[in-house]
């Protein structure tokens, strides 16, 4: 894919992905279930194809994919509220700690890769 494209490819998806995570967000708010479940599948489905598509980009894969698993997390946080299933909110915890590390690694890698200054 060349870069024109690629970068016109990736800006649509996190245009269509921040309203989407907004709406189901709102409807978590104000509990309206069906839908907040129903806006929750495009919502993954998005996050996890910009996380795909941006692959190859170190400067967006990991933040992509901590964003995908948090919004797994947040989803699945969702759905133990709205169907009063407390038992699996627990499970939110493994893909939040998994996005935390995906952007650790992120973070730690722009760190040493970073140029030195030089203070002489």
């Amino acid at each position: 894919m060349n870069t024109n494209r690629y970068d016109k490819v990736v800006y649509f998806l996190e245009t269509v992905h921040i309203p989407l995570w907004l709406i189901k967000d709102l409807c978590w708010l104000l509990t309206y279930r069906t839908l907040g479940v129903a806006v929750a599948v495009p919502t993954i489905l998005v996050a996890i194809m910009m996380a795909v598509i941006t692959r190859r980009d170190k400067n967006r894969f990991l933040p992509n994919v901590s964003i995908a698993f948090w919004i797994i997390a947040n989803t699945n946080w969702m759905f133990a509220e709205f169907f009063e299933a407390d038992f699996i909110r627990f499970y939110s915890l493994y893909p939040f700690l998994a996005g935390i590390g995906c952007f650790a690694v992120f973070v730690y890698r722009r760190q040493v890769n970073a140029p030195k200054n030089n203070q002489n």
